[in-house]
């Protein structure tokens, strides 16, 4: 037979039989009240004995500081450089005419874990200068692309005082949760199991009558655990906001993406304005990378702090190098009449694309009990771009009944050229304005 294994060695046998019933154990987790109960209080005795390391530890579980932080997180979402810790968002800015449409494709883990990362799929498109150029009778500055990000998230840290009740009373409040909800869970178990027993082989007609009550059962008690799992973790959440009982709570992580235009931008351009006028095409292709610290005080308040790095496929027109000309009201002639040609706009320079590299930093602040806030971001480009730009914004959280954020405005004043790189070009008189940006988080919670 050799040294190898065969299909008739025994050894292989019961290796294949172990790993059929481990399978089959794991796909029987937590099926029964008893089982369920006890994994509620294993994840609760995890946060009970966690070490206090000099007023560092945990307060609620991991899966329960997923909902805390989603929460916390989505009071501020105004670009795609910001985090939602919801499946589905939407961002629109005014200012640029654009509207992003993301999809957080994370799956949740099973086990009592903090979110670790997860991949965000998005839609950006510019529906504002369509609408313009459309009315205006104007070339179209046509933007569509996707957004690919990953995002890697730290594991969050919460601080209190070593020697103080806070950690003592969110463990008693903990212990009083779970003692709460296993009555629940007890009563509806034997509200479900007396109404099973009462089920009859004629209400069930073509089927095994203990083979249909087994589904019933299996699929009661799954559901039943994830109800209660998750009305753990909210509750916990809940507490903690509440009770404000820790002085600081931080998070950071870092996010990784790319932008991949469909549609190329079209411009024309003329050298002169006696010249003929060329179509020049653009690929707005971007890599971006940003860090962020997060901190969250009930005394102090929350502070978002956001290092940017980006690198994108730049040209004369977007970065302010060309001035424009409106050619309207030429006269022509059509065999006949004399009548107006209205040729929409162009350009007069020389067009050229390049790369733009972007180094930024923003900082954001919003007080304790307040949803109104305070944003500064400042930008620097290098390259044939070199323009100093910053934006100071008011940020405006409105929550829903349950105290969770529903919808996000920023009210923004855009300073652009702070520098004067552009002098000699139609920028300089018009360096400030104003903008609007929204953010919608909707559909789950990534829990």
């Amino acid at each position: 037979m050799g040294p190898g294994l065969t299909q008739g060695n025994p050894a292989k046998v019961v290796l294949c039989c172990l790993l059929f019933l481990c399978c089959k154990m794991d796909g029987l987790k937590a099926q029964t009240r008893g089982q369920i109960i006890d994994e509620i209080k294993a994840v609760n005795s995890k946060v009970t004995n966690y070490n206090n390391n000099n007023g560092q530890g945990m307060l609620i579980s991991n899966k329960a500081m997923n909902i805390f932080l989603s929460n916390k997180v989505s009071s501020y979402l105004s670009g795609n450089e910001d985090l939602s810790l919801y499946k589905n968002y939407v961002n629109i800015n005014a200012a640029e005419g654009m509207i992003s449409i993301n999809h957080n494709f994370h799956q949740p883990v099973d086990s009592d874990d903090w979110v670790r990362s997860f991949v965000v799929v998005g839609a950006r498109v510019n529906i504002a200068n369509a609408y313009s150029a459309k009315t205006a009778n104007r070339y179209f500055d046509n933007q569509l692309g996707f957004t690919i990000q990953n995002t890697w998230m730290g594991k969050p840290k919460t601080h209190y005082l070593a020697n103080g009740d806070f950690k003592k009373q969110m463990d008693a409040a903990r212990a009083l949760m779970v003692n709460t909800i296993a009555q629940n869970i007890n009563k509806k178990a034997e509200e479900f199991e007396q109404s099973l027993s009462n089920l009859k082989q004629d209400e069930v007609p073509g089927q095994d009558l203990t083979e249909a009550k087994g589904k019933l059962r299996k699929n009661f008690y799954a559901a039943l655990r994830a109800d209660y799992l998750q009305q753990f973790s909210e509750q916990q959440s809940e507490l903690m906001v509440n009770a404000a009982s820790f002085n600081l709570v931080t998070d950071n992580w870092t996010t990784l993406g790319i932008y991949i235009p469909v549609i190329p931008q079209k411009f024309m351009v003329s050298d002169n304005v006696n010249s003929a006028v060329n179509k020049h095409y653009n690929y707005p292709l971007e890599l971006f990378a940003s860090h962020t610290q997060f901190w969250e005080s009930p005394k102090l308040g929350r502070i978002f702090l956001t290092f940017t790095g980006k690198g994108s496929i730049n040209n004369s027109v977007q970065s302010g190098s060309l001035l424009s000309a409106d050619i309207s009201g030429t006269q022509g002639t059509d065999g006949i009449n004399t009548v107006i040609i209205n040729r929409g706009n162009r350009y007069i320079g020389e067009y050229k694309n390049f790369i733009t590299p972007v180094a930024a930093g923003k900082l954001v602040y919003i007080p304790g009990t307040s949803h109104v806030g305070i944003s500064f971001r400042i930008e620097k480009n290098w390259g044939s771009y070199k323009a100093l730009n910053s934006i100071i914004g008011i940020p405006i959280v409105l929550i829903d009944k349950k105290g969770v954020p529903a919808i996000n405005f920023e009210a923004q004043l855009l300073l652009q050229d702070m520098n004067n790189s552009l002098n000699g070009t139609h920028l300089p008189y018009n360096k400030t304005a104003i903008g609007l940006t929204v953010g919608i988080p909707f559909s789950k919670i990534v829990y």
